[in-house]
């Protein structure tokens, strides 16, 4: 990943965000370079079942899946793996949604029916947790104002 002297990570938090792609298409490649090119930390898999184990084996701030590996799996397997994911967003994308084509009302990325395309997924990925990690910040730095206010009086 190429980094800009003196750029820091997607919204200048002090960790890289870490994001789990499922996958089973070689497009995976094109989806994950674009996250990585946008500061995130990408780990992908092509099945379901790797997935679980990726889950129980770390957290992630976000979890992407291809919209026909969600069609096309096990609905068992497909639950257990949201599961695992607790309160982890998950946002389920498209490769084969182009920006000329005809466009759906909604692409929010919230349903395998509903997938964001994939060249908007940084962007997506920023609107369903960026926005929640910005607030946190925001709240952190008024607690510590707060905190040391208290220690000045």
């Amino acid at each position: 990943m190429m980094q800009l002297k003196g750029e820091g990570p997607a919204f200048g938090q002090q960790r890289q965000l870490k994001v789990l792609c499922i996958d089973k298409h070689a497009s995976s490649n094109y989806t994950c370079f674009l996250l990585a090119r946008n500061g995130y930390k990408v780990n992908c898999v092509s099945f379901l079942c790797d997935a679980l184990e990726m889950l129980h084996g770390s957290s992630y701030d976000i979890c992407i899946i291809n919209d026909e590996l969600a069609c096309e799996s096990d609905k068992e397997l497909l639950n257990k793996v949201k599961e695992a994911m607790g309160a982890t967003p998950v946002l389920f994308y498209s490769t084969v949604i182009y920006p000329f084509n005809p466009r759906l009302a909604d692409q929010s990325g919230k349903t395998p029916e509903t997938p964001v395309p994939v060249t908007e997924v940084p962007s997506a990925v920023y609107r369903t947790i960026g926005q929640a990690l910005l607030i946190a910040r925001c709240g952190a730095s008024v607690s510590a104002g707060l905190r040391q206010g208290s220690r000045a009086q």
